[in-house]
């Protein structure tokens, strides 16, 4: 199922219900047959069902989770609420609501994304000579966001979305940039990235969205041969050695 939705969600950013309908009839079948043998603990149950919801609604209603994420996070809940049996993770910690073992081993994946941008856009900034307009009044901090959370590309290679959402756009004669380019809606992106062609700019920011659901996949491969890695970190802080 992961697999799958990835691929999709690398190629299209859209994953037909079907694929969510498909898993998630026999996952609820077995998570009942289960609950009835008593091999799944009831309250442990409802509470990775119910957490998994809350979150991916809470990360859904502010734009950080696509419809997809929000849907593919509830399946896998119903499809793995329990650590998996018969497989000892290599780090010997997950969580008891074994969902929020899943989700913030993801959540790391998705973050060592970040700081490869970061990384990469302080090297042209040093092969380039410099990666902002000398006329843009931008503070440090604003510098920063953009570089964690964006590339400049060649205007003409910009996708739009649901790929590319513009960092930039014109307000009155000036240009400004932006850090949170998700909270334009597609044809204000679309809009926003032709009136910047139209101007003559060459290059433009634009902040890649990312197929969360590959960082899903990950987050569920590491939670399974790795275990919950942020639990780890804190129990080796609380309780060393």
């Amino acid at each position: 199922m992961l697999t799958y939705a990835s691929w999709r969600d690398i190629k299209t950013r859209e994953i037909p219900d079907k694929v969510w309908i498909i898993f998630s009839a026999p996952a609820i079948g077995i998570d009942l047959y289960e609950l009835h043998i008593e091999r799944i603990n009831t309250i442990q149950f409802f509470l990775a069902i119910i957490l998994s919801l809350v979150i991916s609604f809470s990360l859904a209603y502010f734009e950080l989770f696509g419809g997809a994420d929000f849907k593919a996070f509830v399946v896998l809940s119903l499809l793995q609420p329990i650590q998996a049996r018969f497989i000892n993770p290599i780090l010997n910690t997950v969580s008891v609501i074994y969902p929020l073992t899943v989700f913030a081993n993801s959540a790391i994946a998705g973050a060592f994304t970040a700081i490869i941008t970061l990384v990469k856009n302080i090297v042209l900034t040093y092969t380039k000579g410099g990666l902002f307009e000398n006329d843009q009044k931008i503070s440090l901090t604003k510098k920063l966001l953009v570089m964690v959370s964006g590339v400049k590309m060649n205007i003409d290679k910009v996708r739009g979305p649901p790929f590319e959402y513009p960092l930039e756009k014109i307000e009155g004669n000036e240009r400004k940039l932006m850090v949170m380019s998700r909270l334009l809606r597609d044809e204000d992106a679309v809009e926003a990235i032709k009136t910047l062609k139209e101007v003559g700019f060459k290059e433009i920011w634009v902040s890649r969205t990312l197929p969360f659901l590959v960082f899903i996949t990950i987050g569920f491969i590491l939670s399974i041969f790795l275990g919950d890695i942020i639990l780890w970190i804190i129990y080796s802080i609380l309780i060393p050695g």
